[in-house]
């Protein structure tokens, strides 16, 4: 099964070809960054940025996105610069690519839980 790795771009490209950079600078990034002031209130956690990340792969814009995701990066382990005993967005990644029996090009709303 995949698992998600810390480290950077360059760590995960000199790995193998079976792992996939996902964070900061990836076409995979999470856009809601933790810690970055919030129009709404104070600064985001590491949690709420995971979460709204989910959310928006939810939505009517992201499930386009989500599927597209979910199947280049199926079978792959995921390298973020998060550490690993906190929340990623490369959980929901995960996820969302390996859910078993998932048809990830129709069900995509049903795979995005949140980190687990």
């Amino acid at each position: 099964m995949p698992v998600r790795l810390r480290g950077a771009s360059r760590d995960a490209a000199a790995l193998s070809t079976a792992c996939v950079y996902v964070g900061p600078r990836s076409r995979y990034a999470n856009p809601f960054t933790a810690g970055a002031p919030s129009p709404l209130g104070p600064p985001l956690s590491a949690e709420e940025s995971v979460d709204l990340f989910a959310a928006t792969l939810r939505g009517p814009v992201g499930r386009h996105y989500a599927a597209r995701f979910a199947r280049a990066l199926r079978g792959l382990d995921l390298m973020c610069a998060c550490p690993l005993d906190g929340p990623c967005h490369a959980d929901v990644l995960l996820h969302l690519a390996n859910k078993p029996g998932a048809d990830t090009a129709h069900r995509t709303t049903d795979l995005l839980e949140g980190p687990r």
